[in-house]
């Protein structure tokens, strides 16, 4: 028998549109599919087109594009309205999609894929935007687990599409069929979101010298973790931290914030809130940039096998948001320190068991990681979104997905440069493996150790409760 809660949350939705939930998860399912197929598909696009050099970089300037565009979405939110941003930002990946399908060369492919990044950079912050316009506090958890099970069926099936269309020689098919969903993406918006803007609307100023700073801090920390020599790769990170932190503290005192005020000062909630975020995504993201090379060098396993112990991770991180969802308010500080001991642990049990093995070990971690995030992420953003002044929803809803792809990418350069520091740079020898298999997880605790602080911090302030 259904509760009341689960009968209102049905109500709200059928009221509200089952169509702008849709809108939700659609917007959810191309940003998140679309970076985990480029990995399948890419092999076959170089083999066609040339730039084997320039692989990695389809992947980093998606990221540069999603994040740089992420910071912005609050404020397109603010400024124009949901519904023309969630159309623009679809188009804008529908270009993208089809710069990539039709390129003719390396060039244009990067250019294609920064596109792409961008508009879904955009998707994804906007999608979290709309919950909160759209949608009473008290449902966000709920739609939240509806978001994480989209994208954890993304993890698994976003791969597969990618390479079913390489399999049979279509790999230019994959991103026409983005493009095209894109498309769909934004008829939707148009039909079904308001016109209206944001009650609270401010003069639209682009704030260019904040953005590229912004940018080109995370690009220099992306350089950062392909560069082969340790202590050069080092500077260009701390670089990179320099450029963010003088645009963040730029943005405190400039008109058309890109984020809250004081977004990282962990007395306010918003504050802890958005440094758990960043310093959990940093620390975790090394399973998956490392964990299938390692795999693959110590234990023998197949690509294919390694993806699925990837994957373990995101599912379990969409089965624990939705077994969670319904959590009691009085449960939501709880929640939330568990999830970021249950995170932290996961990484511990990488450290101790990835040297070794066997491969059965590593699954109880890899659930255990997700399943903290799942746990968790719900309530972490409600209290985000809840705790900040009304004018600052639009951009603390688009931050925290923003800050969690910035995490991803601040996280996978770090463990380049310690993968590298332990040998890996020098070749694959089951020392310098082993040697990895370790550092890259056991460096990031006391990254882990300021999210639980940050997160003890969160669930310790009150935050009123719709």
């Amino acid at each position: 028998m259904p509760s009341p809660s689960d009968a209102d949350f049905r109500t709200i939705v059928l009221q509200s549109g089952i169509g702008r939930v849709a809108i939700l998860c659609l917007g959810v399912w191309l940003h998140a599919a679309d970076s985990l197929l480029a990995a399948t598909v890419m092999p076959s696009a170089v083999a066609d087109i040339g730039g084997l050099d320039y692989i990695y970089w389809t992947i980093a300037l998606y990221e540069l594009g999603s994040i740089s565009a992420g910071f912005l979405a609050g404020l397109l939110a603010v400024s124009f309205g949901l519904r023309l941003a969630m159309a623009g930002a679809a188009l804008v990946y529908a270009l993208g999609c089809g710069a990539s399908a039709f390129a003719p060369d390396m060039a244009t492919m990067l250019i294609g894929r920064m596109l792409q990044g961008v508009g879904g950079g955009w998707m994804i912050a906007l999608c979290h935007v709309g919950m909160a316009q759209m949608f009473p506090e008290r449902h966000w958890p709920k739609l939240l687990a509806l978001i994480s099970a989209t994208w954890g069926a993304s993890a698994l099936v976003g791969p597969l599409i990618g390479g079913a269309f390489a399999t049979i020689g279509l790999w230019r098919g994959a991103f026409v069929a983005f493009g095209l969903q894109a498309v769909v993406f934004a008829i939707l918006a148009l039909m079904l979101l308001e016109t209206g803007r944001s009650k609270v609307v401010e003069e639209a100023v682009l704030p260019w010298r904040r953005l590229v700073l912004l940018s080109s801090g995370v690009l220099l920390i992306l350089i950062a973790g392909i560069h082969p020599a340790p202590l050069l790769a080092l500077l260009l990170v701390l670089a990179g931290f320099g450029l963010m932190l003088l645009a963040l503290r730029l943005d405190g005192r400039g008109r058309g914030r890109l984020l809250p005020a004081r977004p990282f000062d962990i007395r306010a909630p918003w504050g802890a809130g958005f440094t758990m975020v960043l310093t959990l995504s940093i620390a975790t993201v090394s399973f998956t940039v490392y964990g299938p090379l390692i795999m693959e060098s110590l234990f023998g396993v197949t690509p294919f096998m390694a993806g699925l112990m990837i994957a373990i991770e995101s599912v379990s991180w969409s089965v624990a948001a939705i077994v969670f969802v319904n959590a009691r308010p009085r449960l939501e500080p709880w929640l939330i320190r568990f999830g970021a001991l249950a995170i932290t642990g996961g990484i511990v049990g990488f450290a101790l068991v990835m040297p070794s093995g066997p491969l059965s070990a590593l699954v109880p971690w890899a659930m255990l990681q997700g399943a903290g995030f799942g746990v968790a992420w719900a309530f972490i953003l409600r209290r985000i979104v809840a705790s900040v002044p009304a004018g600052e929803r639009e951009r603390a809803a688009s931050a925290a997905p923003t800050l969690q792809m910035a995490g991803y990418a601040i996280g996978a350069a770090l463990s380049g440069i310690v993968a590298n520091a332990a040998g890996l740079g020098d070749g694959l020898s089951p020392e310098a493996v082993e040697r990895t298999a370790f550092w890259v997880f056991a460096a990031f605790l006391p990254i882990a150790a300021v999210g639980c602080l940050a997160a003890w911090r969160l669930a310790s302030t009150e935050v009123p409760q719709a």
